[in-house]
């Protein structure tokens, strides 16, 4: 299983429609067994995505590329045993309590990249 953890910028965004776009993301979620967390403080997205390893690298590389996140920071990536979010899907949270869950994971399984498949070799 993989976890990845990442912040972008999404200026321009509204409540509204971000709302839309997690609804949408729920859907697409739960049919590809990912689950994890998500804050919007209308300005900064802070997401922690977990599931299938592909289907995660594969999601965060599509994140990167979206024209609606800039800036995408990488804060962590590992391979995990278990999710942190068993029964969740995609649960919305504030980003100060999404903040100590992220450090929580950290400090568990480190910052950056830790995971044994690199990420650019999804590319190839």
């Amino acid at each position: 299983m993989r976890h990845i953890s990442y912040s972008s910028m999404a200026n321009g965004l509204s409540a509204e429609e971000f709302a839309e776009i997690l609804k949408h993301a729920r859907e697409w979620n739960e049919q590809h067994a990912i689950r994890g967390a998500i804050a919007f403080d209308g300005r900064m997205v802070t997401q922690i995505l977990e599931g299938p390893e592909e289907v995660v690298d594969l999601l965060f590389l599509r994140i990167q590329s979206d024209p609606r996140h800039t800036g995408v920071v990488l804060q962590s990536r590992a391979d995990i045993e278990q999710s942190q979010f068993d029964g969740f899907g995609m649960s919305r949270m504030s980003p100060s309590d999404l903040y100590m869950i992220a450090v929580s994971i950290e400090e568990k399984h480190g910052s950056g990249d830790s995971a044994e498949t690199p990420l650019f070799a999804r590319l190839a």
